[in-house]
């Protein structure tokens, strides 16, 4: 599995953004691609509809994973910013809209460094180790560590 970071500009200016744990844990499993709002990066563009889904709110218009589940994605594109950013990167973004969509369901935050501006919402790090784990990738628990100790830092 692929991780895509879909990053807003303005959370590679803060220190507490988790995108980076997942990067330096995954190295080459994960790509991290600034948002520019009139010039979509190619190689999300090329990325094949049919293996690969974004972690985004579903609504009745979206495209779901059908029969697939998740652990069948070959590509996972996550919106790395506020919930506020991450909204404006989606709703300027028309082929976003092109992958299935999968929300995570039930689960609660515990990151720490900002306040959260949904109640069940996740941090990038907290959806990417959701993702790991359900894979069973064996790189999971340490991106929880490194999550826990981040989170848990000054």
């Amino acid at each position: 599995m692929n991780i895509w970071l879909l990053t807003h500009s303005e959370e590679t200016k803060k220190s507490s953004g988790t995108g980076k744990l997942i990067k330096d844990t995954l190295n080459n499993q994960c790509h991290v691609i600034e948002w520019a709002r009139k010039q979509p990066n190619p190689a999300l563009l090329a990325l094949d509809p049919s293996n690969t889904a974004i972690v985004y709110l579903a609504n009745p218009d979206s495209p779901t994973l059908g029969n697939k589940k998740i652990t069948d994605m070959q590509n996972i594109i996550i919106l790395d910013g506020t919930w506020q950013q991450a909204r404006k990167m989606y709703n300027h973004s028309a082929y976003l809209k092109n992958y299935p969509h999968y929300e995570i369901l039930g689960e609660k935050s515990i990151y720490s460094k900002r306040r959260n501006q949904k109640d069940a919402g996740l941090c990038t790090a907290e959806v990417a180790i959701h993702l790991l784990e359900k894979v069973k990738h064996p790189k999971s628990a340490t991106l929880r560590d490194r999550f826990y100790a981040f989170n848990q830092s000054q």
